[in-house]
């Protein structure tokens, strides 16, 4: 199987990981804010947990067609 076949792949594998990094770190601060702080936060960890798991369905999808070719 070529290497290039994984490309895809990592182009979206990278991204997401580092938003679902986001995400963490988010969740972290959610626990231990203030209640304005969470309303503060709240909006970012939605949007940055929505792209973490878009990106991960993504990257399933594509890892999985590279194993077809």
């Amino acid at each position: 199987m070529s290497t290039l076949a994984y490309i895809p792949f990592r182009v979206v594998y990278v991204p997401t990981a580092l938003a679902g990094r986001l995400a963490a770190w988010l969740a972290q601060g959610y626990r231990t804010a203030s209640a304005l702080e969470r309303l503060l936060i709240l909006p970012s960890w939605a949007m940055s947990r929505g792209l973490f798991l878009a990106g991960s369905r993504l990257a399933h999808m594509l890892y999985r067609r590279s194993l077809q070719q």
